[in-house]
């Protein structure tokens, strides 16, 4: 099993699969019957709903498997205050009928950082175990958290790349700054809940033991500051890095489609 195993691989294949016909069908629909911003705040929302779901499924199977704790009892250190649980919230600030002002500003977040750190957790899943302990994809009860797992982030690359496909969401340089700074606010609202939960082994966003990150050896390491300055350098460099190059590719269509619109005529 591990990174790139057999399961590993065909996890992926069948996830990507379902997420490419999710997008299909509903871009389809939308362009079909002239959906507008309302039917994708609808998407979006109902995402989340998904998403929320599964979070309720996980913590049935935790409360009930004696490997999180006893039986009965409640985890504290996978309640959802981890970055891929933020898409909880923000998809449902973005998907909210109203909109308004705050979800443009998350808008940003929930488009860079979750699609960059969904894809380096899918595509190193060992480091963190959603992977899970049996060989395949049987359905099994050991299963369980696998599958919640794999769907949980698939949604959280599904949601991104269908604000990008259907329009909802067109980046522009000053969502960088927008981005980093609601990434900046959640991770120091994690670091605040991880030393309120002290005894917990609560290690929200991994910044309190670096638990599921591969560079945990740094932060345990005679410089644990570098983990740190790493960390913002990764996630805060990659968000930046995929809005850019978004909007260099549609800048780049727009102008494709000028030059045709000069022929034309």
């Amino acid at each position: 099993m591990g990174n790139f195993g057999t399961k590993h691989l065909t996890g992926l294949a069948w996830l990507f699969s379902l997420i490419v016909i999710a997008l299909v069908v509903l871009l389809v629909i939308r362009k079909k019957f002239n959906k507008g911003e309302n039917y994708d705040r609808a998407v979006v929302r109902y995402t989340a709903y998904f998403m929320w779901a599964w979070e309720i499924i996980k913590t049935i199977r935790m409360v009930n498997n004696a490997d999180y704790g006893p039986i009965g009892t409640y985890p504290l250190w996978m309640a959802p205050f981890h970055i891929c649980s933020m898409g909880l919230y923000a998809f449902l600030i973005v998907g909210s009928k109203r909109g308004g002002k705050l979800s443009e500003f998350v808008k940003p977040f929930a488009f860079g950082v979750m699609i960059i750190v969904t894809s380096i957790l899918l595509v190193i899943p060992d480091s963190s175990g959603i992977l899970g302990v049996t060989p395949d994809w049987t359905f099994t009860y050991d299963n369980i958290l696998t599958y919640q797992s794999f769907l949980y982030h698939g949604t959280l690359v599904f949601v991104p790349l269908y604000m990008i496909l259907s329009g909802f969401y067109k980046p522009q340089w000053k969502d960088i700054p927008k981005a980093i700074a609601v990434l900046c606010i959640v991770a120091a609202g994690a670091q605040i809940l991880n030393f309120t939960f002290e005894g917990s082994n609560a290690d929200f966003m991994t910044l309190r033991y670096g638990r599921g990150n591969p560079f945990q050896f740094i932060l345990q390491g005679p410089n644990p500051w570098l983990y740190y300055v790493l960390l913002s350098a990764v996630a805060m460099g990659g968000t930046a890095l995929v809005i850019t190059i978004v909007i260099l590719i549609q800048k780049l269509i727009a102008t494709i489609k000028a030059k045709k619109s000069v022929i034309a005529e």
